[in-house]
């Protein structure tokens, strides 16, 4: 067959690219090996250079913070005090006295009982009283100018008139039951008995609130068991409302926990002076509890790594790592508990290039901010001008 015939001159050109190109990528591996060379030598001066000059930072102090919550319940308000007024005996009503909301002291009449047969007891009872007393007197005048009355019959005479006193008073007993008077001072209730009814002793007559103070009982978790005592401070508002809250405070503590709910019963006293609020309502309960102080630390100065939380120190210019186990999350900051005492320098700025042990420059962040923009590179045009 017949090979192709190349033309003159060919081959030799052919080798001479390849020797070409060979000695120009020759000549760019070199330029890129000086090239990186020159970066190491360039980012391990600037290293070292940082080493010396420290990393410069931005630090604030750790503050020790007392974690309050606020806890919310609801509780049903009751009198300071509350009564269920009934007669102690049996008769018919000649009078009410008993109007609905109306302010009572402390014994005005509610309610009056025919009494007539008493007030007879007690004239009665008082007749006899002085029959004995004459009787006994006569006995010891005779006595003291004779002597001729036996001992014994002088004690009989003392004695009877001993029990006639008693049976007066058990007769102005019974004529004063026939009165229902107002056992304290408070606010009646709704009656349903009028004059002539006949009541006795199981016939509800009305209430009475003194409602100047009102208690609310609410549940608290137990975990604040050691924190809630007499004495704490609460605010109250009525349930689903939006009146102004009223300041009251926890007057008891229930010594139980209940094992259902977790929880312990509060009891908290509001003051009622102006009436606004009324017995069985509804009311919430708002209270600061403390879980106790923790340490506060910017938000951003808290970092991450394989075990967890921690936040960097400068201690004596050197950074120091510390562990710290996240509490509560805060406005811009972090309570936490950890190695940290009040007034640590915790680094919240220029983190990137902490490390253990690197020296620390601690700047204002106006200073740091300014040898940022120091060190930042010249904006260029698209040919290269500054």
């Amino acid at each position: 067959m017949n090979q192709p015939v190349r033309p003159n001159g060919a081959q030799p050109d052919m080798a001479h690219r390849h020797l070409h190109l060979f000695n120009t990528s020759l000549v760019t591996l070199v330029l890129f090996s000086a090239l990186v060379g020159c970066t190491e030598e360039a980012a391990e001066s600037r290293f070292t250079y940082s080493q010396n000059a420290g990393v410069s930072v931005v630090t604030e102090p750790a503050k020790l913070t007392d974690l309050v919550e606020t806890l919310t319940s609801v509780g049903t308000a009751r009198a300071l005090q509350s009564v269920n007024v009934f007669s102690d005996t049996s008769g018919r009503v000649t009078a009410v006295n008993i109007n609905a909301d109306q302010y009572v002291d402390t014994g005005d009449l509610l309610l009056q009982l025919d009494d007539r047969d008493e007030r007879l007891a007690v004239k009665l009872a008082n007749v006899k009283l002085a029959d004995a007393k004459r009787l006994a007197d006569r006995y010891t005048t005779v006595n003291a100018r004779d002597a001729n009355i036996p001992e014994s019959q002088l004690d009989d005479a003392r004695a009877a008139v001993d029990g006639a006193r008693i049976a007066l008073e058990q007769a102005e007993v019974a004529l004063d039951r026939r009165r229902i008077t107002a056992p304290f001072a408070g606010r009646v209730g709704l009656t349903e008995i009028d004059v002539g009814d006949r009541i006795d002793t199981n016939t509800l007559i009305t209430t009475i609130d003194d409602r100047a103070v009102l208690l609310v009982n609410f549940s608290v978790p137990e975990v604040y068991v050691e924190r809630v005592s007499r004495g704490t401070g609460v605010e109250v508002r009525l349930w689903d409302a939006a009146d102004k809250a009223v300041s009251g405070e926890i007057i008891a503590v229930d010594s139980r926990i209940d094992v259902n709910s977790r929880s312990f019963i509060a009891r908290a006293a509001i003051d009622n002076s102006a009436d606004r609020f009324r017995p069985g309502m509804a009311f919430e309960i708002s209270l600061a509890a403390s879980r106790g102080a923790f340490m506060s630390v910017p938000d951003i100065a808290v970092q991450w790594g394989a075990d967890g939380a921690y936040v960097w120190v400068a201690q004596e210019g050197v950074a120091t790592r510390r562990e710290v186990t996240l509490v509560k999350r805060m406005a811009g900051a972090i309570l936490v508990d950890g190695d940290l005492v009040e007034d640590d320098q915790v680094v919240m700025e220029g983190i990137q290039s902490v490390r253990a042990g690197v020296t620390l420059k601690v700047l204002t962040p106006s200073e740091l901010d300014a040898g940022i923009k120091a060190k930042a590179p010249t904006e260029t045009d698209e040919f290269g001008n500054g």
